[in-house]
């Protein structure tokens, strides 16, 4: 599992798919990411071909979110039981209009909300600042599509089968 404390912006997420929607995405719509773990096993051919359907699998994250507002959005989706898109970017960069520029790879991971937990704590996180309110989000996957280092150039969608 990896864990993210640094303030940089290490991993984002948003909801929505941003590859159905093409969008400008605004860095005030990005959800900091502090750590996400998931475990998938995929089949391939001899060429390294990713096939057939895989078993479901439970992705967990926790994002940092400034409002309760924010955190309605994950709620939203949880209480709607429809699926729901996130789209993650790692080593995110934002331009001088504060909107995405680049980013080193992604992934756009669709399936249902099937848990969220609010945390609170007035402790400082590792360089000082406030953690504000911690987010812990339950995810069953239902498609992964990952993002190649060019800006989705490389796409390649999994998916996973449902019960």
């Amino acid at each position: 599992m990896a864990a993210l404390y640094s303030n940089e912006l290490k991993a984002v997420v948003i909801l929505a798919n941003i590859i159905d929607n093409p969008q400008s995405i605004l860095k005030e719509q990005c959800f900091t990411v502090q750590k996400f773990d998931y475990s998938c096993v995929y089949k391939r051919t001899e060429k390294g071909d990713i096939y057939g359907a895989m078993n479901p699998v439970v992705m967990t994250f926790t994002v940092r979110v400034g409002d309760e507002l924010d955190a309605l959005k994950f709620i939203k989706a949880l209480a709607e039981n429809e699926l729901t898109s996130l789209s993650f970017f790692f080593d995110a960069t934002f331009d001088t209009n504060l909107r995405l520029k680049d980013y080193k790879e992604g992934m756009v991971m669709v399936g249902h909300v099937v848990g969220v937990e609010e945390n609170y704590s007035t402790e400082k996180d590792q360089s000082g600042e406030d953690q504000q309110m911690l987010l812990n989000v339950k995810l069953l996957i239902s498609m992964v599509t990952y993002l190649g280092a060019e800006n989705s150039s490389d796409l390649k969608g999994v998916f996973i089968k449902k019960q």
